[in-house]
């Protein structure tokens, strides 16, 4: 069976057990976990990726969100690979092949799906996913597919301005 057969079952077997079981916590590749509680609302603007290794769309577009971290630098940049702990030596080689410098964590789609669903009442389509999140932390876009450097900074920048612009003058 191909891997991404595999890979499909896989994500819509642990789609359906969303319900049923917990979902498991995100996790460093050292090990330790973390939720994405922990990750946003820290002042700055915070844009995640979700991918897998063996996504060919991911390998495509690694490219964009690399170019979006080196002219972003007060965007905190997160990635999160739906290889789960046990293919953290695929997500590691892939980390790797595309110089991603940003801190990556480890995950699995109903992971992601349980939060999406929980802060948007959104469900995880599929890799590559964007995530972007206010410096306040608040969920403000979820985009699943391709998307380049430029439309990320240029959704930031429109999303800062209309928020300066709803808040009272001083």
């Amino acid at each position: 069976m191909s891997r991404i057969k595999q890979a499909l079952i896989i994500t819509l077997f642990a789609h359906g057990l969303l319900f049923s079981t917990m979902a498991s916590a995100l996790s460093e590749l050292d090990g330790k976990a973390i939720t994405f509680e922990e990750l946003v609302g820290k002042g700055k603007w915070t844009v995640i990726k979700v991918w897998a290794s063996d996504c060919p769309a991911c390998r495509a577009s690694a490219h964009h969100i690399v170019d979006f971290e080196m002219s972003n630098p007060d965007v905190d940049v997160i990635g999160i690979s739906l290889d789960d702990t046990s293919g953290k030596t695929d997500a590691e080689q892939f980390i790797d092949e595309h110089n991603f410098t940003f801190t990556n964590l480890l995950s699995n789609p109903s992971e992601v799906d349980d939060h999406l669903y929980s802060t948007a009442k959104k469900s995880f389509i599929g890799t590559p996913t964007f995530i972007v999140y206010n410096p306040q932390g608040k969920l403000t876009a979820a985009q699943p597919g391709l998307v380049t450097a430029e439309a990320l900074s240029a959704f930031i920048q429109k999303q800062s301005a209309a928020e300066k612009a709803t808040q009272p003058a001083s």
